[in-house]
Parts: structure tokens; sequence; C-alpha cells
């Protein structure tokens, strides 16, 4: 019985480098381009936030059909917000909220309660 060694031969090995290659460029792509652009993407989702000023009394919940379903709060003061899907099911009609600009904390009322919801932590979890 005779032992024969593994051989590549030069045809082989550049093949085997090229698709090496191929696959190291489409990660470097993916890594450069498209996860810098969502991170730019929540980075500008929370400079928005951050603009965000409202303060008001909570009349109604709903879905805005225009923008994509998105889940809204109205406030007395005719004050419509869009909040993230986590936070719209933890505020109630009849709070009262409060968000400062500059922020990212929006603080809720209900009777004798006090909590708050933090936008930069559902960001966050969507930036890992």
């Amino acid at each position: 019985m005779k032992n024969e060694g593994f051989e590549i031969s030069i045809k082989q090995l550049k093949v085997i480098l090229s698709i090496g290659t191929i696959i190291l460029a489409f990660f470097l792509v993916y890594k450069f381009v498209f996860m810098s652009s969502r991170e730019q993407l929540l980075d500008g989702s929370l400079r928005k936030i951050r603009e965000e000023n409202f303060q008001g009394f909570v009349i109604d919940k709903n879905y805005d059909k225009n923008n994509h379903n998105s889940p809204m709060i109205y406030l007395r003061n005719k004050t419509k917000i869009a909040v993230f899907g986590e936070f719209w099911s933890q505020i109630k009609i009849g709070d009262s909220l409060e968000k400062k600009k500059g922020e990212t904390i929006i603080t809720v009322y209900r009777n004798n309660m006090k909590f708050t919801l933090d936008n930069k932590d559902i960001i966050n979890s969507l930036n890992n």
C-alpha cells in the first residue's frame, strides 16, 4: 500500500485564493459600508430624539396609517408623538408625559406613580 499525500495543484490553489479573496472583500464591504451606515442611521435617530420636546396628557393611542403604521401617542394639546413599540405598550391613555429637549428620557406620570422610558436603551439594543 502506497501512502499518497494531499496535493493541490497551482490551478486549485489559485481558485481557493480567489474564493477567499472574494469572501474577504464581501466581509469588508459589509463591515465598513452597511454596518457604518446602520450606526450613522441610529446615531441620527438619537439626535432627532434629543431634539424633541413635549409635555402633556395622553388622550389617544393609535397607529398612523400614513406613516407605515407607526405607533403614535396623541396628547391633549394636539401634539402627536411617534414612539418605539416597546414604549407604546407601556404608555396608557390618561398618563401624563414629559420629554425635555436634549434628553433621551420620557417621564411617565400615572396616578401616584412615576417611571421613565429611555430611548437611548432602545437605540443601543438595535446597535448590537
